[in-house]
């Protein structure tokens, strides 16, 4: 079985939904340090032909974990909504796209932010037809004193996980000896970004989910992701 595993992020970009599609189950790690201005409360879109922050306020401290920070506004799903109409009215499929968003707000009744991503996170899957078992860490009955790769792979043992599918940066410091010791495959993702239509005047990579959505439409955004 295929263990992906990320921190629960604010209506991700499209890599973070090729790392579900791949995996059999994904893990929500939330119950690591949060840090602050991360894609853990913020996420791009484009407005104007620009890149520009679409950003959830949040209450925050150093050493606080991601399933203990709240919202610092209880009026931004209001803010946000604005926010997304002026960014992607003009788009074709802007409609059928936003009547799903705001089903989706009037979902949200938490104000914390590992519960609040977790939905969102949920929902777009299902939108996107990837049907996969979810899980969130601090449920799991896990040591929770591990760090790093031994947390990773105590994750993945726990579920019954032969491979741990890692996004591609996870290379650059993963011990790949820990893994093969204990008997889990390390894979990488290589998912490489391509170019769609947007409303800008040129290709702008490492946006949210939502500019693809709203860009493409449901269908074609399902097939973007199996291409």
């Amino acid at each position: 079985m295929n263990i992906a595993i990320h921190q629960p992020n604010f209506f991700p970009w499209i890599g973070y939904f090729y790392k579900i599609k791949s995996s059999d189950c994904f893990v929500f790690l939330d119950d690591v340090q949060y840090s602050k201005n991360s894609y853990t409360n913020r996420v791009n879109i484009i407005n104007e032909k620009k890149q520009t922050w679409l950003t959830l306020p949040v209450y925050s401290k150093l050493g606080l974990k991601i399933n203990n920070i709240h919202v610092a506004d209880k009026s931004w799903k209001d803010k946000h909504l604005s926010k997304i109409t002026n960014a992607y009215k003009k788009t074709k499929f802007f409609l059928e796209v936003f009547d799903k968003v705001k089903s989706l707000f009037d979902e949200i009744e938490s104000e914390n932010l590992a519960v609040i991503n977790q939905l969102i996170i949920r929902n777009v899957s299902s939108w996107l037809e990837l049907n996969k078992k979810f899980y969130t860490s601090s449920d799991l009955n896990i040591n929770k004193d591990l760090k790093g790769d031994d947390r990773l792979i105590e994750i993945v043992r726990t579920l019954g996980g032969k491979i741990y599918f890692s996004g591609k940066g996870g290379n650059k410091y993963q011990n790949e000896e820990k893994f093969k010791s204990a008997n889990i495959s390390l894979r990488y993702s290589n998912f490489k970004e391509k170019e769609y239509t947007q409303k800008s005047d040129y290709f702008i990579y490492g946006n949210s989910i939502l500019d693809l959505l709203f860009n493409l439409g449901m269908r074609k955004a399902i097939q973007y992701l199996e291409s």
